[in-house]
């Protein structure tokens, strides 16, 4: 807290004044209006430097306060004391540089304006030392020492103006009473020893003078109470300001947990409706596969019917012919019957050897047929491709690698793929063949049934596919 200071005798000009600084060993405190942020000088070492400037020794105090702001230059606590001492050394320029940079840098402080003004007036520069003490209400309306040395200030200058009239004017009798009024409540110092003199030429005079320091003391009283009300008004805004930044707390936080809950709402709707769908999704890929599987078991039995019914057909046609051979063998007269006996049995012996050869050609086609249909179900590409020939001419005119590079992707990979075939015919000369029947091919929603004819050709013991056509 600020204390009164009168400014040392040496100051030219010098009048009754209050220059604020801190309270020695007490806490220190540059008024309402310095932030909790500001920089804090260390208890002790300002406590210290006080404590000096108290005993009087300010060289001591100066060199101190020097030192420590050295090393913490943004310590405003220090600095303000520093001013004070520079003012206490006489070195006004010096705390007038020092308070005029408090004021710059902290100019919510009303603090550093009063001492600025005190310096002002005390160098006789009192219409800037009132326009600093006004900064200094207009920053703490409830400054009582700036209002004091305010009001002094405007009694020093009404003092000088009474008695520069009087200097001109000696015959005007109302002027003298003003400026023994003036004089009784502001004092001027004569002589190096700094004694007030005092002028009291009448009982009136002095009356007035008890009437002016009664209404000095009412106007600080109304001051006091209008900064206590500025201060309860501060103090209710502040509240209402608490409740309201309370309220609108409360509403965003009652906002975020709204917000929270309907995002979780819609997360929830989203996976249970990504869940149904994929349960959806798999029940039909179970269903498909069930109907798939069901096909091909069908297709197999069919194939198998096929084969015990074709096994059959040949062996009765097998049969059949041996029948109708014998009577032609008969029938044909020989030359003589030496020679029918050799004929008859060149016959005999020729014509099951080659039906034989017919029918085991036959039955290796066949099963290639098979293998490769096996294949083409099962995707392995590998073996599906082995079963073409080298001299396979794809039936769109591509080349041979590019129609097996397009076969691999429409196989590889894809959902289930079942290949039957019935009706199979089959057609051997020498080492070509032919294969004829009606294919079954199903995968996902496409379900083909078509005529298929494929050209084959013995290679290195194996038959291979070298045309494959459609329809006929």
């Amino acid at each position: 807290m600020p204390i009164p200071f009168k400014v040392p005798p040496q100051l030219p000009g010098a009048y009754r004044s209050r220059l604020a600084r801190p309270v020695a060993i007490a806490a220190i405190s540059l008024g309402a209006a310095l932030c909790a942020g500001l920089a804090q000088a260390s208890q002790e070492t300002l406590d210290e430097v006080s404590k000096l400037l108290e005993q009087g020794k300010a060289a001591q105090a100066a060199k101190q306060a020097e030192t420590y702001l050295k090393q913490n230059p943004a310590d405003v606590q220090m600095r303000f004391l520093q001013g004070v001492i520079a003012a206490e050394q006489r070195q006004n320029a010096q705390a007038i540089k020092i308070f005029t940079a408090l004021t710059r840098e902290y100019p919510n402080l009303p603090e550093p304006y009063n001492n600025l003004a005190v310096l002002y007036a005390a160098e006789g520069q009192e219409r800037k030392a009132s326009e600093v003490l006004e900064q200094a209400i207009r920053t703490n309306p409830s400054y009582a020492t700036a209002h004091e040395n305010l009001g002094d200030l405007y009694a020093r200058m009404a003092s000088d103006a009474y008695a520069k009239a009087l200097q001109l004017d000696g015959s005007r009798q109302a002027i003298q009473p003003k400026l023994a009024l003036i004089t009784q409540i502001f004092p001027k110092q004569g002589g190096a020893q700094g004694k007030v003199t005092v002028a009291q030429n009448s009982r009136d005079d002095r009356a007035a003078a008890s009437k002016a320091a009664e209404a000095k003391a009412a106007e600080a009283k109304a001051v006091e109470a209008k900064a206590a009300e500025a201060k309860a008004a501060e103090a209710k805004a502040a509240e209402f300001k608490a409740a309201e930044v309370k309220a609108a707390e409360a509403k965003a936080a009652q906002a975020k947990a709204a917000e929270t809950k309907a995002a979780e709402a819609k997360l929830a709707e989203a996976k249970a409706a990504e869940a149904k769908q994929q349960a959806q999704a798999k029940a039909k890929a179970d269903e498909e596969a069930k109907q798939q599987a069901q096909a091909k078991a069908k297709a197999e039995e069919e194939a198998k019917k096929q084969a015990q019914a074709k096994a059959k057909a040949e062996e009765e046609a097998r049969q059949a012919a041996a029948k109708a051979a014998a009577p032609a063998a008969v029938a044909a007269a020989p030359a003589t019957p030496a020679a029918a006996a050799v004929a008859q049995a060149t016959d005999h012996d020729k014509k099951p050897a080659d039906t034989a050869a017919k029918s085991a050609a036959a039955d290796e086609v066949e099963a290639a047929v098979k293998a490769w249909a096996t294949a083409w179900a099962t995707q392995d590409i590998n073996r599906y491709l082995d079963a073409y020939s080298d001299k396979f001419a794809p039936a769109d005119g591509s080349s041979l690698a590019k129609w097996k590079e397009v076969r691999r992707q429409r196989i590889v990979g894809r959902t289930p793929i079942v290949v039957t075939y019935r009706d199979l015919k089959v057609s051997v000369d020498g080492d070509k063949a032919s294969a004829q029947f009606r294919q079954y091919y199903a995968s996902g929603a496409l379900k083909t049934t078509t005529r298929k004819t494929l050209r084959m050709q013995r290679e290195k013991g194996q038959w291979r596919i070298t045309h494959e056509g459609t329809g006929g």
